[in-house]
């Protein structure tokens, strides 16, 4: 007989009634569960603090998405002049690229790149220095500084070497710093081509070496597939003593001295009718006639540079911009270079190819800092180079 216990009686008076009452068997309590419960069942203030500061953070980004989508928005379609004037910049700066055109196609719509660009100057009419055909025996009054002194403009003489007439000044401005180089007789400069075209081009040393010469700076531009090109491809035509390569581009301005040892610069494919001895094709021409004919960054954003300018006593000026090196020089625009340029008398001027190809050599060694990791500067399939005076010169 199975005992029923007390726990498991059922009133049957209640059954009968339809309130039954079955009380089941109660075990011992587990020691805490009570007090864990009640604690549940209290508001838990760090809960609530974690509540406050997921809030907090959802509004914070919420703000930082609007912000940035505001300022895209600003950026891209807005009229504020101080935007407008750097946006663009950084457009042309990376669309003159030949690497990093990401920079603007992967932030801008396309027909705002296309706007953009569309303002870059071509070449312009042809233009002949009309210069007094007299030597410089004091480059531009320059030849009583000391090197370490500083000249009328502020720029410091770095190099004043009177035995051969040349100059060179450092220029230090807010987004750039350059050398200028002035020579005394534009009959010294020629055009130094290298010994391999189409394979590949020189060192702007070696030109120097090979061609008795005592400043160079780079010249044309090349094919510069990945960023890798040995130089050998040149872009535009050039014209060496006479000997022509390559072929002869209307987007391209002239650059070069004629048999008079005047400087030409503008858009013409009558190269021989201008009896042009030295000669490139690059962009844009930045003075003429003693006015400069760019203004603001003129498409080209900032950039390092390089551009040849002559003054209107045959004085020669070769200016190269340092660029892409925060903290040190970012690079100029077409007009920095044009407004240097004037302030030393320059009449007529153009720009040479750029980039991680600006490179000047003084004496055998490259004084400036190229934006290339080669130590060499790049290689080059030309160069500009002042050539040394021979002994009777400096008698």
């Amino acid at each position: 007989m199975v005992e029923i216990t007390e726990e498991e009686l059922v009133n049957l008076d209640n059954l009968a009634d339809g309130l039954s009452e079955v009380r089941k068997y109660k075990s011992k309590p587990e020691k805490g569960k009570n007090k864990k419960s009640e604690s549940l069942q209290k508001e838990n203030p760090s809960d609530k603090g974690k509540l406050k500061g997921g809030v907090v953070a959802i509004f914070i980004f919420s703000l930082a998405v609007f912000l940035s989508v505001a300022g895209y928005v600003t950026i891209v379609y807005g009229n504020i002049p101080f935007v407008v004037k750097w946006r663009n910049i950084w457009i042309e700066t990376a669309m003159t690229t030949d690497q990093h055109k990401w920079l603007a196609t992967a932030f801008f719509p396309d027909r705002l790149i296309d706007e953009v660009m569309s303002g870059q100057m071509k070449s312009g009419e042809i233009y002949v220095t009309d210069v007094y055909g007299v030597k410089s025996t004091d480059v531009l009054g320059q030849s009583h500084l000391k090197e370490g002194e500083k000249d009328k403009f502020g720029n410091e003489v770095l190099v004043n070497n009177q035995s051969e007439s040349i100059v060179i000044l450092k220029v230090k401005k807010s987004t750039f710093e350059g050398k200028l180089v002035l020579v005394d007789d534009p009959s010294r400069v020629t055009l130094s081509v290298t010994d391999y075209k189409n394979s590949r081009g020189e060192f702007v040393c070696d030109y120097l070496e090979r061609d008795n010469g005592i400043v160079g700076i780079n010249a044309s531009g090349f094919i510069d597939k990945g960023g890798t090109s040995l130089g050998g491809l040149i872009t535009g035509q050039c014209v060496s003593g006479g000997e022509y390569w390559g072929s002869y581009s209307p987007e391209f301005t002239l650059l070069g001295f004629d048999e008079n040892d005047r400087l030409v610069v503008g858009g013409t494919e009558n190269w021989k009718d201008y009896n042009i001895r030295d000669g490139i094709q690059f962009h844009p021409t930045l003075i003429v006639d003693g006015e400069k004919v760019v203004k603001d960054s003129a498409g080209w954003g900032l950039q390092p540079r390089t551009v040849v300018g002559q003054c209107r006593n045959g004085v020669v000026l070769f200016f190269v911009v340092d660029g892409r090196q925060p903290g040190y020089s970012l690079g100029a625009t077409m007009e920095d270079c044009a407004d240097v340029l004037l302030q030393y008398g320059a009449i007529s001027a153009a720009a040479c190819d750029g980039g991680s190809s600006s490179v000047m050599a003084y004496d055998g060694e490259i004084i400036n800092k190229p934006s290339t990791d080669m130590p060499t500067g790049r290689y080059l399939p030309n160069a500009w180079i002042v050539e040394r005076k021979t002994p009777a010169d400096n008698e």
